[in-house]
């Protein structure tokens, strides 16, 4: 089994996105959110579910590029997900009731 050395990885020069991807990140963010506001104004039943989704991208879009877990380790990325997976059934048996 191969050891893996966690210092060895940060030593290593990490690629951050540049100014271009943040905003475009920003945007694709200020474009979801408009998306929600239009979806606040469905009186239908599907309108917690397109919500609950677009949060979700939303979040998902902050987590990797605001908190650098795209271009961090993937253990980090593990560490964060793992428990997420976890939750997500219980937020989900609660929002059923």
């Amino acid at each position: 089994m191969k050891r893996v050395d966690p210092n060895k990885e940060a030593l290593q020069p990490h690629h951050y996105p540049g100014s271009r991807t943040y905003l475009l990140v920003f945007a694709g963010l200020a474009i979801l959110t408009l998306i929600e506001v239009g979806v606040a104004y469905i009186t239908s039943d599907i309108r917690v579910p397109i919500l609950i989704i677009l949060s979700a991208l939303k979040a998902l879009l902050v987590i990797l590029f605001f908190m650098h877990l795209r271009y961090d380790s993937r253990w980090y990325a593990f560490i964060f997900f793992g428990p997420l997976v976890l939750v997500i059934p219980l937020i989900w048996i609660s929002l059923i009731r």
